[in-house]
């Protein structure tokens, strides 16, 4: 079993990031956000919570769910000023890239949801295959044009490098016929994980997300 010195000082800042993001999240809901598993997962969570930082909860359907306390709050409101010191200028110059595709992104997220029919538009049933293929084509030219300031982030932390697998892996998974892998809410989805990537830039700039950032 891992000591409390053999866990890593950078995989408690994420931990702490990913509560401050997502709120009460299980374990295989962090181990996907921060990159790890096994026994470095499980010390550092029982780390975080000998510490005080974060308290496990069993919600309505009986899952474990670790959330911040106000100390970890704390820690997370510290970890971001830290993170905006240190990188805030290069998020900054990235922003207008990520912002032009995350206005693109939306618009085709609203085409797979919804397709046109005569002069209205309808829930998209997925029966269309050639429908769903072109836009999951276009998402796939999305997210290929991204890719410069995808790994331009990458350098910065890990952490981005993440984001932009678990988008590449979401997108493979819709190509294979996952439809929900796209614009899943309860799945690992490319709409999901923008939203991550997202929350995580606006908060390591101090910026609060308004409805144009929904």
């Amino acid at each position: 079993m891992s000591s409390d010195g053999d866990v890593a000082p950078g995989l408690r800042g994420e931990l702490i990031l990913a509560l401050a993001l997502g709120g009460a999240l299980a374990a295989g809901e962090l181990a996907r956000r921060v990159g790890a598993s096994g026994e470095p997962l499980s010390g550092a969570l029982a780390l975080l919570e000998r510490e005080g930082a974060a308290e496990r909860r069993l919600d309505a359907d009986g899952v474990a769910r670790l959330r911040l306390t106000r100390a970890g709050a704390e820690r997370a409101t510290a970890f971001l000023a830290a993170e905006r010191a240190r990188i805030g200028a290069a998020l900054e110059a990235v922003l207008p890239a990520f912002d032009a595709s995350n206005g693109a992104l939306k618009a085709l997220l609203h085409r797979w949801q919804l397709r046109p029919e005569g002069s209205t538009s309808v829930v998209n049933d997925h029966r269309d295959p050639r429908y769903d293929d072109g836009v999951l084509q276009e998402l796939g030219r999305l997210v290929a044009g991204a890719d410069p300031w995808l790994e331009e982030l990458g350098r910065l932390r890990p952490r981005y490098a993440r984001y932009r697998e678990r988008i590449v892996a979401a997108l493979a998974r819709a190509g294979a016929g996952e439809t929900e892998q796209v614009a899943g809410l309860a799945v690992d989805s490319v709409h999901s994980v923008w939203w991550q990537l997202h929350a995580d830039l606006l908060a390591v700039l101090g910026r609060v997300r308004g409805e144009a950032d929904a």
